[in-house]
């Protein structure tokens, strides 16, 4: 396969992923759980911090701290919402 072939079967990977993030992150707002909340603010959190990460691999500012940025404002947003429901 051609590096266009590679980087597309790749892309679709990663989208039908990202699909079934959307879809399981829209189930807190039909049923109202917070656990559920909880559970997809964690993959969040590590899926960005996992960007971050490949981010400071390639030597790449915005994709190092932009992510990072994110993961840390959702960290302190699920820290919210634990406390919250406690």
């Amino acid at each position: 396969m051609n590096e266009t072939g590679n980087a597309r079967t790749i892309a679709f990977y990663g989208c039908a992923r990202s699909v079934a993030l959307v879809v399981a992150s829209a189930v807190p707002f039909f049923t109202g759980s917070t656990e559920w909340l909880e559970a997809i603010a964690w993959i969040m959190i590590l899926v960005q911090a996992g960007d971050a990460i490949i981010g400071a691999t390639i030597d790449d500012r915005m994709k190092t701290f932009g992510p990072a940025g994110m993961s840390l404002a959702n960290l302190l947003a699920l820290l919210w919402l634990i406390q919250s429901v406690q």
